[in-house]
């Protein structure tokens, strides 16, 4: 009697002839997209519109991610892995030793990253302002009188640091031999020159990038 059961309800199956696949739900088509799981993530973890995540398509994936992490204040911090319950010998910053390793300190607050973030405001012949945050870091960026192109590049350029000063501490904590701080600029501009210069339409030369890189944005 089971057997006949289940017989009868596996007779009215309509099976399609193609082979198996996965479908994605917050979409109609069925077709899996990043922008859909990103509204999703930004609808959870931000409920204002003016901080949804930003994607520079002119730098990599990796650098994209990262800066959405230091938005969010999903990196794992000094001060966050403390906050857990973690046992950590210090929370102080591992660059500066002048504060607390949050994220708003690592990126914004520290001397360092100051100091590169004056020089790229100088590079780019742009008003530096100090901030404190990535909230105020936008506001400067939305404030600045440039071509909407040309934020959309020092965006790209200020989210290449966050990775920067990320893979800087991380060798200070990790790595036997000591990083060289002046080198952290000299790399930034050498990284975001291939970065721009292979998914940009402009066509631009190393000299072109480092005296006038507004070239990117013709």
């Amino acid at each position: 009697m089971q057997f006949k059961a289940m017989a009868a309800i596996v007779n009215e199956i309509v099976l399609v002839p193609r082979d198996d696949r996965y479908t994605w739900s917050l979409e109609g088509n069925g077709e899996f997209l990043v922008s859909s799981l990103r509204k999703v993530l930004d609808g959870n973890r931000f409920q204002e519109k003016s901080l949804s995540t930003r994607w520079v398509k002119s730098v990599p994936i990796k650098v994209n991610i990262m800066a959405w992490k230091v938005k969010s204040n999903a990196l794992p911090t000094r001060f966050n892995l403390s906050r857990r319950g973690i046992d950590i010998d210090s929370i102080d910053c591992p660059i500066c030793k002048m504060g607390a390793e949050t994220t708003c300190h690592l990126f914004f607050q520290c001397s360092v990253a100051r100091q590169i973030m004056r020089k790229i405001a100088s590079w780019w012949n742009v008003e530096f302002m100090e901030v404190n945050s990535y909230e105020e870091w936008r506001s400067w960026i939305v404030s600045t009188r440039i071509h909407s192109r040309s934020k959309g590049i020092i965006e790209g350029i200020y989210y290449g640091l966050w990775w920067s000063m990320w893979n800087f501490r991380n060798k200070i904590l990790f790595d036997s031999k000591t990083p060289e701080k002046a080198l952290i600029f000299d790399n930034l501009v050498s990284s975001s020159f291939y970065w721009f210069k292979y998914r940009c339409k402009a066509s631009f030369k190393w000299d072109d990038w480092l005296k006038n890189p507004y070239i990117v944005c013709c």
